[in-house]
């Protein structure tokens, strides 16, 4: 097998892992991930892509979370559970939308912050492979945000647009997305955590400039030529 097919093995099996951690085990599981994926970056060097990426991601998780705890108090004070899981899956839209568009600029993003507050680091932003395939993830989180609140509205529309129970009914027994929800979230969840650290070690052997004030050529050095200075 060439390194390429064993870099996809690596990354199939690691979403099959986590998302049966995920499912089975350890329902944070992604989020442990996270947070130990961004703790290495910030021990990185040059890793300012991915402390963004991982960043970003790490914020929707985490906003994410409180919003299912508001729902959880507000069933738990009597709200109806049609309005708690309108507002879970209407925020978790909301959230993979907002990700989706800072995806789409998150050069331009990072660029501005970079040279807002680390002026030396500006070189170091570019396109990683993980802004590639996290677009196309979240937007396969936003295509299935959609067909389960689609199918929450329908089947409690007589509760939410005040249809009558006889055009309602036939819509109550439609759960098929709303069943496989947490299933295809685990498994996009588990591709966003492979990509990220695949990612991780692809920028790893990533050839590097030096830091200006270390050395003021324009000399591209590799981590492993840096190791091997005297």
């Amino acid at each position: 097998m060439t390194t390429s097919n064993y870099f996809l093995l690596f990354c199939l099996v690691s979403t099959i892992f986590f998302s049966f951690v995920h499912l089975e085990l350890l329902g944070y599981i992604h989020s442990i991930v996270l947070v130990s994926l961004l703790l290495v970056t910030f021990l990185a060097k040059h890793q300012e892509n991915m402390k963004h990426l991982i960043a970003l991601v790490s914020l929707a998780l985490l906003l994410e979370y409180l919003t299912y705890n508001v729902a959880v108090e507000l069933t738990e004070k009597g709200t109806p559970p049609y309005i708690t899981n309108t507002l879970v899956i209407g925020a978790q839209l909301i959230l993979d939308l907002i990700v989706f568009y800072i995806l789409k600029y998150r050069v331009r993003f990072s660029l501005q912050f970079v040279k807002r507050f680390q002026p030396k680091k500006w070189q170091y932003i570019y396109t990683t492979h993980a802004d590639i395939l996290l677009y196309g993830v979240y937007l396969a989180f936003i295509v299935v945000d959609l067909l389960v609140l689609g199918e929450h509205l329908l089947r409690n529309m007589d509760y939410i647009f005040g249809v009558s129970e006889a055009t309602a009914k036939p819509f109550w027994s439609w759960n098929w997305v709303y069943k496989s929800y947490p299933y295809a979230k685990s498994i996009l969840l588990s591709c966003v955590v492979t990509i990220l650290l695949a990612t991780i070690f692809v920028e790893n052997q990533r050839p590097e400039q030096e830091d200006d004030d270390e050395d003021d050529s324009d000399e591209v050095i590799h981590k492993t030529d840096q190791q091997q200075k005297p």
